[in-house]
């Protein structure tokens, strides 16, 4: 029984397959409460975490879990969840992602540059396979050579798009390697792309401070990501308001 390969439905997102071991020593931590949903292959259909420990499903064979198209009754959201620490990796860096904003904009850039470095070199200590530093390495240097062409040559422009391409593949590559760290350590590890795509280094840090709070308490938070679109609409109104403004002076 023990061997039993089981899925969860947290949030409206299917999660697994994990063993029965596991999950029963995951309730007894409070890690799922038993409002979460199980599924394992003869299911019917997804039950509460407590009735499955109890009765553990039909007789019924299905080769795929139920779809979480629509996610079903007594699913329950958790804003937290503890779990246990598995291993000695270095801790993330865990400057909040807020102060990186804030020392980003009050050294025009050079702070977060730095900063990128410091997310790539962690990550590249918990995922030997990543390639984030080589593509910011890269990207800097061709930023840095196409200045040397002139602000108007068709060479720096070129450069420049390399530039920021390479970056971008740098902060996804870390974004694929964080996911496969939380799948390794049973840790909800979502991180959206549009968002990342937006705000990268802040982004990420949220990310990393999460999972750095997980290292030292066992704790894992939900990570920030609502907040970053509040203050993108702030900034955005804020603009359209200076727009407004600078319009009705020259008129």
């Amino acid at each position: 029984m023990d061997d039993l390969q089981i899925w969860l439905g947290l949030n409206g997102q299917r999660f697994g397959p994990y063993t029965l071991a596991t999950v029963q020593r995951w309730h007894q931590q409070g890690v799922l409460d038993s409002g979460s949903l199980c599924w394992r292959e003869g299911m019917a259909e997804w039950v509460p975490l407590d009735t499955f420990l109890r009765e553990n499903g039909a007789a019924v064979t299905f080769n795929e879990p139920p779809s979480f198209e629509v996610p079903p009754p007594g699913l329950t959201p958790r804003a937290s969840v503890a779990v246990t620490p598995r291993d000695d990796v270095p801790v993330a860096p865990s400057l909040h992602w807020g102060w990186v904003a804030v020392l980003s904009v009050l050294t025009l850039g050079i702070f977060a540059i730095v900063w990128m470095f410091v997310q790539s070199v962690w990550v590249k200590k918990i995922d030997p396979r990543s390639g984030a530093t080589t593509y910011f390495i890269i990207g800097l240097a061709c930023g840095i050579v196409g200045g040397f062409f002139g602000a108007t040559s068709v060479m720096n422009y070129g450069l420049q798009v390399v530039d920021i391409v390479l970056v971008y593949m740098g902060y996804f590559s870390m974004s694929s390697s964080l996911k496969r760290f939380g799948i390794e350590r049973g840790l909800p590890m979502e991180i959206g792309g549009v968002t990342l795509f937006f705000f990268t280094t802040w982004y990420l840090q949220g990310q990393l401070t999460r999972i750095a709070t997980w290292q030292r308490t066992g704790v894992i938070e939900d990570a920030p990501k609502g907040i970053f679109w509040v203050i993108y609409a702030v900034l955005m109104v804020l603009l359209l308001l200076l727009v407004v403004v600078a319009v009705q002076l020259f008129n």
